[in-house]
């Protein structure tokens, strides 16, 4: 029999040391990737149904809202919770939803608003179930593996967010609305099963915290995050890196279809999302940085310099190079973010601290939308369009005509990027996160196979425990 090589032993550690998550991880794949099918689908049954782009938009803002109204009180309820069954309970009550959507399908009462209603209730769903998951990633995964943990949760956004549109026009026309329900419904009792099937390590709280009152511990999860300045601005660059991919979204449409075709447009969109899920794998593979805000501050700086070229040029094809190399460097930065705070914050605070990065992180996406998509529009087009004293000055540089204000709102977006980053290398609070916040004591024994640590005490996923 050959000996086991370094590598392998490192890999098989690796899987030894993830395989809790990994198994969770798999069915909630198949269950958010259900969830985007169903998705696109109602999107697209309300837009045929009322030809009302107001009434499309309402779907997206239903299924957005309760991130962010609900972030302080899903936070709380994660941290005095059991994770566990928070996500068991989320993902049992979104199957309740799509029974009652089915049941209007079958009996023909459908009705638009009724899909609001579904997309709102299911949105809740996710943010407990989301935040609990993020949340759960410090006890399931031990600190040098959290990395590839991040990696492959945005490998889950990413891939469901690029088969759910892909398969939903299938399933669409195939299974129609009513198979498409049965379909999510099938996804989430198979994501269901693997939370029944395992049991979390539980967090040891301290007793003033079991007797505190709800609303205590809600405004406690706040005053954490501002008495230390280094995790607000963590929040921010995070919460940013979603604006731009909102503004991203909402230039590159128009940009492209004023020179190109819709199929050329879809092609695009998908190389877009393929650099997503290359940079997911790069962080899963990549594992622990050894300086994580150096990382930050260089994906920082490579993202403002390749918007600052998608913008510069007016060749389609730079623009979507440009853009395709910006989706695979985001998600680097937004899962450093991500495991610096599963580092540094205390473990019965995560929750809290996570439920409201998601909210700044859902509130970003709409904020490029609305502030880039009118002043695009309303203000740098028409500058860009016209005989003026600056579009000929800027002209000079990027051109003019259709496309150039767009162009030029790109540029100003990855000048923004720089000015952050060198903001943030200057100020100490931020420059100096890494040494000046100690990492959370952890309040438990996670699962780990290291030598001298008694294995029979580790948690077989194949044991089922109540």
């Amino acid at each position: 029999m050959n000996p086991i090589s370094s590598e392998e032993s490192s890999f098989l550690h690796v899987i030894q040391d993830m395989r809790l998550f990994l198994f969770i991880w798999g069915g909630q794949l198949l269950a958010a990737t259900g969830t985007l099918i169903t998705r696109f689908s109602l999107n697209v049954w309300v837009y045929e149904r009322t030809e009302s782009a107001i009434q499309f938009a309402l779907v997206s803002f239903f299924s957005t809202l309760p991130f962010i109204l609900l972030a302080p009180v899903v936070g709380t309820i994660t941290d005095r919770w059991n994770r566990r069954w928070i996500m068991v309970i989320s993902d049992l009550c979104a199957t309740l939803g799509i029974l009652a959507l089915g049941l209007l399908v079958l009996n023909r009462q459908l009705e638009p608003w009724h899909i609001y209603i579904f997309g709102a209730f299911e949105a809740t769903c996710a943010a407990f179930q989301t935040t609990a998951f993020y949340a759960s990633i410090s006890l399931l995964v031990s600190k040098q593996n959290r990395g590839r943990a991040n990696g492959l949760m945005s490998f889950l956004n990413g891939t469901s967010q690029i088969l759910g549109p892909l398969l939903g026009v299938i399933f669409l026309n195939w299974i129609h609305v009513q198979g498409v329900l049965l379909l999510q419904l099938a996804s989430l009792v198979i994501g269901i099963l693997p939370l029944l099937m395992i049991a979390f390590p539980e967090l040891k709280t301290e007793e003033n915290a079991v007797k505190s009152s709800f609303m205590t511990e809600m405004i406690y999860g706040l005053q954490y995050l501002t008495a230390y300045p280094g995790l607000v601005g963590l929040l921010l660059i995070s919460s940013f890196t979603f604006f731009q991919m909102g503004s991203i979204n909402v230039i590159t449409i128009p940009l492209v279809i004023t020179v190109a075709s819709h199929d050329l447009l879809g092609r695009i969109l998908s190389c877009f999302g393929a650099g997503t899920v290359v940079g997911s794998l790069a962080v899963t593979f990549w594992g622990q940085p050894q300086h994580y805000m150096r990382v930050i501050y260089g994906c920082m700086v490579i993202n403002g310099i390749l918007l600052v070229f998608a913008g510069w040029s007016s060749s389609l094809l730079i623009f979507t190079i440009s853009i395709t190399l910006f989706s695979v460097i985001r998600p680097i930065l937004y899962n450093t973010c991500q495991t610096i705070f599963q580092n540094k914050v205390d473990l019965n605070l995560q929750g809290r601290v996570f439920s409201l990065k998601s909210a700044l992180d859902a509130m970003g996406v709409p904020a490029g939308f609305l502030m880039v998509g009118p002043l695009a529009e309303k203000v740098f087009e028409p500058l860009m369009t016209s005989d003026s004293l600056w579009s000929n000055r800027i002209g000079a540089f990027i051109g003019t005509g259709v496309g150039r204000g767009m162009g030029f709102l790109l540029i100003l977006l990855g000048g923004i990027s720089l000015l952050i980053t060198l903001f943030a290398s200057l100020y100490p609070r931020w420059r100096l996160l890494e040494t000046e916040l100690p990492d959370a004591v952890e309040s438990f024994e996670p699962y780990r196979v290291e030598s001298g640590v008694d294995e029979s005490t580790s948690i077989d996923p194949a044991s089922v425990t109540n």
